[in-house]
């Protein structure tokens, strides 16, 4: 009664003052009480946690109570999918924890010591077991496969520090990696690779996607766009669901129309809510509105240091001595001798020949063309910079017979390049050294960037550019073929998304001839020569698809001379079909059962990918 007489006596500018000051307090008392930004998410990544073990829980307890292998395959989807929800910031913020859950069912080395393996473990294992070698005496593996599963959560669970690990601008970074894993491992098979339960995964990834950003929406984070995401997110899951057959799967479809806008939108919404970009050198520019953009990657996170980048002058200088036989200990070979840009900058040869001109050498010649964008050279992966690989190849005796010392004298008696190395190396104490002729030539391959083929204009939206073949070929390569599980979406190498910072290799159990009469192995250990490990025996990089129309022959030992060849080799299981598979073999398949017009469509694909507009 006291407090209306009290407004009774205000004149009505008063009581508007009044009122304006309530209000104000209201607002000031509510943003004081609300959370702050970080600790909604966080709340949210530690309910999903819980959630994720105790669907595990209950996984374990059909396990002890020995339930019928249907009943368990029922547990480990439902486990899965509460887990790829969670994957959306657990891959990106825990990776270590990722490979101990996720990695594919293979050996693996603890350390650098080539005796410290790790048997397969995680989700992978448990889905290999389950899917592919289920028997009356299984639950026995099975429960120390989830008792480890169960460690790794609660590793998760128990992270100090979770606040300011979870900042917006890595969060908002985390949605865009969590898309283009869906892009590029998500809907091919590669965390599903027996089970085909990948695109119900998906759906959970994108539900997943869908709750972070409500999140975000919530703690004012994302305050501009909420809706246009959430529309985009329910359009492509609605896709999915409408289109559940994994090997009818329309991949171009999706990811054209779908999977791309929401990654666009993802990224152009940072502005407007001003979310930052995380710090330091990305593979991925973040104005690229799709990974599958002519500038999508930055070769400067494949390069050294920012000292030596690539410029114009560096590559105009290693272009003039990539040509220039002055590297090689004869005078009579170049860089191009191999590396014939009229042949994607490959040579046409089942293995180059020594520089004596008679002595056929170990392992085929790769294109040049996009090879800066990996993270390990040589077949071998025993280097990790291309500076690193034009030092090995100079020094080599079979094939440049140089010495970059004698380089430097050589090169410094030649006037043609000392005005280059000034232009080129302008801050360094001497232009020219040894050092400075690696980085020169590895900056003109660096320049070699090849990526604008008619299946990329597709992509970009021009959609005449492939034919039906063409299309369905794409369907089934990252589909029912499960090429793309090891030569990865957009690059079609071994650089492995959505993280895109290490090169894989594959034991694929290449024979020695082509014949399939008495095939016997080729004899090259590959990577274990450089790794010492059992586990590396005949495991090889994993080359790009890219301009492959133009490269043969094909694989590290030039074996086969057209992709016909190659694909029956894939389709009868590898060196499995031909009953010459090593024990480690990676491919996870017997036969893969294509059609005479799949594997055609399939070829016409990769034909697609041919572009040699890169620099010469």
């Amino acid at each position: 009664m006291q407090l209306n007489n009290y407004f009774k006596r205000l004149t009505i500018q008063k009581k508007y003052t009044v009122f304006f000051f309530i209000v104000l307090g209201g607002i000031f008392c509510q943003s004081f009480f609300r959370l702050p930004a970080t600790a909604y998410i966080e709340d949210y990544y530690n309910k999903k946690i819980k959630e994720v073990k105790k669907e595990f829980a209950l996984f374990q307890q059909g396990s002890k109570k020995k339930l019928s292998h249907s009943v368990l395959k029922k547990y480990f989807l439902t486990s899965r999918v509460s887990y790829k929800k969670l994957a959306v910031l657990s891959e990106y913020f825990n990776p270590y924890e990722t490979i101990l859950l996720n990695s594919p069912a293979l050996e693996r080395l603890a350390s650098d010591s080539p005796d410290d393996i790790i048997s397969p473990d995680g989700f992978q294992a448990v889905e290999q077991l389950l899917y592919d070698e289920w028997n009356a005496t299984s639950y026995t593996k099975l429960d120390k496969y989830l008792t480890d599963i169960q460690k790794v959560l609660t590793r998760l669970e128990n992270e100090a520090d979770k606040k300011n690990m979870l900042k917006p601008e890595l969060v908002w970074d985390a949605l865009r990696s969590a898309t283009l894993r869906i892009i590029t491992l998500g809907i091919t098979g590669f965390d599903s690779p027996v089970a085909q339960l990948s695109l119900p995964e998906a759906i959970a990834s994108l539900d997943g996607i869908n709750e972070v950003i409500l999140q975000l929406k919530n703690d004012g984070t994302l305050h501009k766009g909420y809706s246009q995401l959430a529309m985009q997110i329910s359009a492509a899951r609605g896709y999915i669901k409408s289109h559940p057959d994994f090997n009818k799967f329309d991949r171009l479809v999706f990811i054209s129309k779908f999977a791309n806008p929401l990654y666009k939108q993802i990224n152009i919404l940072r502005e407007p809510n001003n979310i930052s970009i995380p710090g330091g050198v990305n593979p991925i520019n973040y104005a690229s509105a799709s990974i599958f953009d002519e500038n999508a990657f930055d070769i400067n996170f494949f390069s050294p240091g920012r000292e030596y980048w690539i410029t114009n002058e560096r590559i105009a200088l290693g272009k003039k001595l990539f040509y220039d036989n002055i590297l090689s200990g004869t005078r009579t070979r170049s860089c191009a001798s191999c590396h014939n840009p009229e042949q994607a900058f490959a040579d046409g040869l089942k293995t180059p020949v020594s520089i004596d001109n008679k002595t056929a050498l170990l392992r085929n010649s790769p294109s040049l063309l996009n090879c800066a964008f990996q993270t390990k050279f040589f077949y071998d992966s025993r280097v990790s910079l291309l500076e690193g690989q034009f030092s090995a190849v100079i020094h080599n005796a079979d094939e440049m017979q140089g010495s970059l010392e004698q380089s430097v004298i050589d090169i410094k008696n030649s006037p043609v390049y000392a005005d280059l190395f000034l232009k080129a190396y302008p801050n360094d104490i001497e232009a020219l050294t040894t050092y400075t002729i690696t980085n020169a030539v590895s900056s003109y391959v660096r320049s070699l960037v090849s990526l604008n083929s008619r299946f990329d204009k597709y992509m970009r939206g021009d959609e005449k550019k492939l034919t039906p073949s063409e299309k369905n070929g794409f369907n089934l390569f990252a589909g029912k073929a499960k090429c793309a599980t090891c030569h990865f979406i957009p690059l079609f190498n071994g650089l492995a998304p959505p993280v895109f910072n290490d090169t894989e290799s594959e034991i694929l159990g290449v024979p020695g001839s082509a014949s399939k009469i008495n095939p016997v192995l080729d004899k090259d250990s590959g990577k274990a020569g450089f790794t010492q490990s059992v586990i590396h025996n005949f495991s090889f990089k994993t080359p790009t698809i890219r301009n492959v129309a133009l490269t043969a022959p094909y694989m590290h030992n030039g074996v086969f001379n057209t992709l016909e060849e190659v694909v029956d080799f894939y389709n009868d299981g590898g060196g499995k079909g031909l009953k010459i598979d090593p024990p480690n073999q990676s491919l996870p398949f017997d036969k893969l059962n294509l059609s005479a017009k799949e594997k055609k469509d399939i070829i016409a694909f990769m034909k697609a990918l041919t572009d040699t507009s890169g620099k010469h």
